[in-house]
Parts: structure tokens; sequence; C-alpha cells
């Protein structure tokens, strides 16, 4: 999924420079660049990736088009905006990362078609939803401290036991930047942060605060269990589990490709351009019967037949 979203403005790009009603690109005292010697130059670099998501987004978008609405694209956005600390904040960190709002409302849409591609394309048993459902911990709001340094962490442990504001002591000293701004507010489900610091949230009693720092990758952090969800009937949380599970599926590329694959070779993709001819092969390519496995079972039935 990943490598899809940093794709995405590269397509965009190319879609804008195809746009173009003048053949110049660009120009200068040493001369010009046309369309042509741009779309010979991209191609060789990154033409492959660029036409493997324009047609991946393609057949998705026919197939899946009208569930993936502006509307549902535009909420996610918004979703998005919001955790960043607003439109302001979130427009400069999609600027670093050479996005637009458009283009990155286009990452958005892409990014849906897929999961909702995956969805379709996904069942699970009673079996599986069960061993989830057993494995599952309800979402949990937190307030949190990160910071790089355990000394630091142990002395901010001191001032909140004497009395400090948690939230102002988030907003002055937490490197975590998505949830300072909000007195480091923050609420997971399982397995959608570091497990160290999962397993020290859980154990907390609401509106106390880990007694030491709790280390994980990322630093050290100070915890502050804010609501705790009970658990409810696995029918009353199936809904839930099916969508941790279906999560777990968009985390997985080999099963994400395979998904694609199957609706890829369902739409009769053709390629004119020969230097791209293999820009699908990823998707296109039936999965191999073993030639090997097979002589081993001829071999092993002749085998037993010899005997």
């Amino acid at each position: 999924m990943n490598k899809i979203i940093l794709t995405t403005a590269t397509i965009l790009a190319s879609l804008t420079i195809a746009g173009c009603t003048n053949n110049t690109v660009a120009s200068s005292t040493a001369g010009k660049i046309s369309q042509d010697e741009l779309y010979e130059a991209m191609k060789s670099t990154v033409g492959d990736t660029t036409l493997q998501q324009l047609l991946i987004k393609d057949v998705l978008t026919e197939k899946y088009g009208e569930t993936i609405t502006d509307k549902k694209v535009n909420a996610e956005y918004k979703k998005q905006e919001e955790s960043y600390g607003g439109a302001d904040v979130f427009k400069n960190v999609l600027a670093s990362s050479g996005f637009t709002d458009v283009s990155y409302k286009d990452t958005i849409r892409l990014n849906l078609l897929i999961e909702e591609a995956v969805k379709k394309n996904s069942k699970f048993t009673d079996e599986e939803v069960t061993a989830a459902y057993d494995a599952y911990t309800p979402p949990v709001t937190v307030a949190h401290i990160l910071v790089a340094d355990e000394a630091k962490a142990k002395e901010l442990i001191t001032e909140l036991n004497d009395g400090a504001d948690f939230a102002t002591l988030a907003k002055e000293n937490s490197t975590d930047t998505n949830t300072a701004e909000k007195g480091g507010e923050l609420t997971f489900s399982t397995g959608e942060v570091a497990p160290e610091f999962e397993e020290a949230a859980n154990k907390l009693e609401e509106g106390k605060i880990t007694p030491t720092p709790v280390k994980s990758e990322f630093g050290y952090h100070i915890i502050k269990l804010t609501e705790k969800s009970e658990k409810g009937s696995l029918k009353e949380e199936r809904k839930t589990i099916e969508k941790q599970l279906l999560q777990e599926k968009l985390a997985d590329s080999a099963t994400v490709q395979s998904i694609l694959s199957k609706i890829i070779q369902d739409a009769n993709i053709n390629i004119n351009d020969e230097d791209l001819s293999t820009a699908m092969d990823t998707y296109l390519k039936k999965p191999e019967t073993s030639t090997k496995s097979s002589e081993k079972v001829e071999s092993s039935t002749d085998s037993e037949t010899a005997k």
C-alpha cells in the first residue's frame, strides 16, 4: 500500500503533462523539451510503475467506483486533516511530501478502492472470527507523553505526581507531534500501537498514570488511561472484529497482490507500448503449476507401480 501511495504523485504529474496542449513542456536558451522527449525519459525510469498504478486505478474504479464516492474520499481527507491538527498543518505536511490536497485525495481514492477490492474478495470463517475475538481488546483512550530520554520521562512523572497538568506537559514536551497539541490524547485498538505501550495501558485503571516510563522503539512513554471500553459479546463485536481482520489482510502485501491479480486478470489488459509491455507482469502472471512437483508426483506414481 505504501508503494502505491508514494507513486500516486508521479502518476498525477504524468497525467498533467499529458494534458498539455502545447507539445513543448519546457524551454531554455539551450532549446526546447517536447512531450515526446519527456515521455521517453520518464518511461525509462518510472514508466512501468506509473502505468501499473494507472491501470490498477482504472480497473478498480470500473468495479468499485460507485461505492468509493467523492463524499467518502472527502470524509477520509478531513479525518486525516484533523488528526494532524487542522488544515494549515496538514497542507504543510502534504507539501513536504510532494502532494497537493487534490493529488492526495486521489491517493486516498486509490487506497479506498484497494480496500474495497480486498473487502469484497475476503470471507472470514467463524473460527477465524472467534479466535480474533478472544484476542481482541476494545478501544482504549489514553493521554501520553513521548520523550527520547528516560531521565526526562521520570522527571515528568514526578511533576505529574506533584499535581502538574498532563495535557500541558504533553503539549510542552511530547515528541509525538500527532497527539501533543491534543494534550497527548490517543485512542487505539488491539495491534495499533507498540506492544509495550498497549500492554502498559491495558494494565492501568481509569485516571491512573504509569508509575515508571514505558520503553518502546519510539522512546519513553508516560501513559494516563482516560477510558477503557467494556468488551461486548461476540455478536456485538463481530463487525469490529471483521474490520480488524480486514486491516490485517490489507497490511499483507502478498494477500493484496493476490486479490488484485485476480481482478486485473479479468480486465483484458493490453499494453501497446513494447517498452512497457511487462509493466503488469506482476499481476497478469498466473500462479505457475510446479513442473518439478508434477514430475515428483509422476515419479512417485511410477515408483509405486514398479513396486
